[in-house]
Order: structure tokens, then sequence, then C-alpha cells
């Protein structure tokens, strides 16, 4: 059995290669017959299963390294076309080492005995050598668009080729995302602050003050829309700031984009040095670096709002806090694992886990729960008098276990269509059988009413959600 078990494998994986290799120029789908499921068993010698282990392990890499991953369905909307949905996804095409963007037509009629082969098809055309002499510059696409999300941009035919996008900032831009709700805008980091700019005029706004750009660690502590060491480290997070799915129209034909993003502020977490690797300089880097059982950084949640008028033109832009400080709101907690929006943009969500990860909070926050930040306390009154009382924080599912709680990607929040007392959504949970399944949740919005201007006291339990669990 073992020397069939590893001459099954060998041949399976010769014959996948071929298979990838040969639809790189295809163009059409390929109809293949049903496989036979007979196979021949051949003994092999000891050397000769060694050298069919040595020949499994090099395709088995090859085959790992090409596998496409990061689907991305998309519906067609040409009805008389011969194609019903495009395929998107990130792999390592044929020759090359490096995964690329690249895609597959699906078509409307398939025979239900065929096994349907798609070819793949490059977005992105000699990515490579056009973006050789771009280094230290944040490169995007310029393009007509049909599809959006935050990971990748596509365009009504192929292929691609990246165009920058010159700015006024000094340093390094990291992190550019394109707005879903209006293309011709995109966020990106510069300085460990938040700053939009207009695709098309070339417009650029700083949206937040966080950071003084000083050369003393100690003395510039805060970071806005950066995701923490820990947190890319522990919970694999590498962005801190999001994008709500839809922009909201204005009477005078303008629009308003919100940015929920995360405000750290290391102030208490320990400062390291470590030796420059330029030794003839004789000099360390300092580094903040929260150690074992030592202080973490401290985080909370706000929100940008940017109004534009009809041609595009930013007229404001606003930096909005929640009503009560976020470690009120949300006591014991120490990590912000994920956030996000809802599909509809109607609530901003997040992922809430305490020091020891035995307790995971996902809580929905709506929009109007965030007022401007004023030094002026009258201006801040005035505010807080304009907050509707109904208008809260909502713990949609709670977990607490005596192991600590694996952080998963898997959320999938439903368009909301029944009534607005519920929220449906899909969740992964892995205590509660020790093994990782997916749940159908209906949480009931209880309604609470807060006079937001009064103290606010903290009451356990006070925003947690009855839940409808379906396995």
């Amino acid at each position: 059995m073992l020397t069939g078990s590893w001459y099954c494998c060998c041949s399976c994986w010769t014959v996948s290669m071929m298979a990838v290799d040969g639809l790189w120029d295809s163009t059409e789908v390929v109809e293949m017959g049903d496989v036979p499921s007979q196979f021949f068993v051949e003994k092999h010698s000891w050397e000769g299963l060694r050298d069919i282990i040595h020949c499994s392990r090099k395709y088995s890499g090859m085959i790992a390294n090409k596998a496409p991953h990061d689907f991305q369905f998309v519906q067609k909307t040409d009805d008389n076309g011969p194609h019903s949905h495009r395929l998107y996804y990130l792999g390592m095409p044929y020759g090359s080492r490096e995964n690329s963007l690249l895609y597959s037509e699906i078509p409307k009629k398939v025979r239900k005995e065929a096994l349907l082969v798609l070819s793949w098809k490059q977005m992105l055309d000699h990515f490579q050598r056009n973006c050789a002499n771009t280094i230290n510059k944040t490169i995007t696409v310029r393009i007509h668009v049909h599809y959006i999300t935050t990971a990748y941009l596509f365009q009504q035919s192929a292929p691609v080729k990246p165009v920058e996008i010159k700015s006024q900032c000094s340093g390094t831009r990291m992190d550019p995302k394109i707005c879903p709700g209006h293309p011709d805008f995109i966020a990106f980091i510069n300085n460990n602050d938040l700053w939009i700019a207009n695709i098309k005029t070339g417009e650029e706004r700083r949206l937040t003050y966080c950071h003084k750009g000083l050369d003393n660690v100690k003395e510039d502590p805060r970071s806005a829309g950066v995701a923490t060491f820990v947190i890319q480290e522990e919970f694999d997070r590498f962005t801190g700031y999001w994008w709500s799915p839809f922009a909201a129209a204005d009477p005078d034909g303008g629009k308003t984009l919100h940015l929920l993003y995360e405000e750290v502020d290391e102030t208490e977490v320990e400062i390291i040095h470590v030796p420059s690797p330029a030794l003839e300089e004789r000099k360390a880097d300092a580094y903040r670096y929260p150690r074992t059982g030592s202080k973490n950084p401290q985080a909370t949640l706000k929100l940008a709002e940017i109004r534009m008028d009809h041609q595009g033109k930013i007229i404001s832009t606003q930096d909005k806090e929640l009503v009560v400080p976020f470690s009120t709101l949300f006591p014991g907690t120490e990590y912000i694992a994920r956030a996000g929006w809802t599909i509809d943009g109607k609530y901003g969500w997040a992922v809430l886990l305490d020091r020891s990860q035995r307790k995971l909070q996902l809580v929905l926050l709506p929009p109007a729960l965030f007022i401007p930040i004023t030094e002026d306390s009258t201006l801040r009154q005035d505010s807080l008098e304009a907050v509707p009382s109904c208008t809260q924080p909502y713990i949609i599912y709670e977990e607490a276990t005596d192991v600590w709680i694996n952080v998963h990607d898997i959320f999938y929040p439903f368009i909301q269509t029944t009534t607005e007392d519920e929220f449906t959504f899909i969740w992964v949970n892995e205590s509660k059988t020790g093994f990782s399944h997916l749940y159908k949740i209906t949480s009931l919005l209880q309604p609470g009413y807060h006079h937001w201007t009064e103290e606010y006291h903290h009451v356990e339990g006070e925003k947690k959600c009855f839940c409808i669990t379906q396995k």
C-alpha cells in the first residue's frame, strides 16, 4: 500500500503540473471526462522509494507555490454574454516566481456530467517590469472599475498597467485603500497618520494629527490607522483603518464618506534599544516593545468624516470620538482583534478580547455614536445632546472559555431585510465542540435609552443581545 500510495501521489502531482502549465495559454474552458478510478500498483525498491519521495516533495512544493488563493466571484451584467461570472484570485503564472492578479471566466452553460477546468488569465501586464523603478512609492491602478473590494481593484478589460499616484507627502505612503463608495478617493498612512487623496484632482488632506514626527520615540507615542506590533504579531491584523462601503448622498448633491480607524497610545509601552546594522555609526535604534507581562498599548476606535461637493472637491473633514471613552464602554478589553463595516454601512463592527484572550465580544457601533472632537465643553455638550437616546453599541455575540480563543476572519453579516430589531450573520465557534464549525446567528437588537449628557455607568450585560444560533 505504501508503494502504491507514493506512486499514485507522484503521478497525480505530475499530471497536475502538466495541467496547470498547459492551461496557462488556453483561453477557453476545457471539458474533461471522468478520471478512471482504477490504477496500477507498482512495487519499488528502497532506492526507488527514496527517489519517489524526493520527486513528490519537489512537486508538492511547486504546486503549493502555484496554488491560487483569495478568490472573489463577480457576477456579470451582460445578459447576452457567454459567461455568468468572473472569478478573481491571486496565483503564480506559468514561468513566474511571483504572485499576480489572475481571473477566469465561468460559462453560463455547463454540462453536469463534465469536469470543468478554467483557464488562468493575467490581469497585470508585465507588472514587475513596469514597476522596477518605483521603490518606496505608492503604486495603485487608475481605471474604469466594475468591482472593488479593499483587497483588489478590477476593471472591465485586461491586462492592467499600474500608474503611479504622485504625492506631496514626505516619507513612504503605506497601506493604501480605494474608497468603495467613491473610487476617486484613496486613503493611506503617512508618518503614522491617516490621509486621503483624490486620484483625479490630486487633492490631498490629512485627517488625523496624532503623530508629531519627532525623532524621539518617547515623546511621540501616538498613531492613527496603524496596527501595533502586538496586533500584527499575535492576531495577524496588519491594518488599522476601514472605509465604509457606501457614501451617503447629501441634499446638495455632494457625498459624505466615513473611515473607521484605530488610534493607539503607546505611552506606557516599554522602549528597547536595538543596535543599528550600520556599525560604523555606533548607535542604537529605539522601539516600543511590550514584553510579556508588561503594559500593552491603549487603543480606541474613532471615526473620520469627509464631506465633498458634487464635483468631488473636499469641503470639510471632521475627526470624531465615541460619546464615552472606549475603556468605559467596554471595560476589560485589551485587544481590538478585528474591525470593519457591515455590508450596508449601517454599523461599524469590532472583535474585542480581554488580556487572557478567554473572553471575546463582537460589537456593533452605529456612526451616530461618534461625536466631533473638541476642547470646547459647550460644543461637546451640544453634540452629546444631539445624539438620539436610542443610539447605543450592541454586543451581538459573546464567547467565554477556560482556554484562549483563536481569532479568525470568518464574519459574514447578511443584509438585514426582515426587521430593524434583528441582525443575522455567519460566525465560527471552536469552543463548543473543540472543532471549528460555522454558525448562523440571529441577534435581537434590544433597544436601550441613554442620556449621553449624563455620567455613564457601565452595567454588565446591558448591551448584550439575545442570540438565536443555528449550526
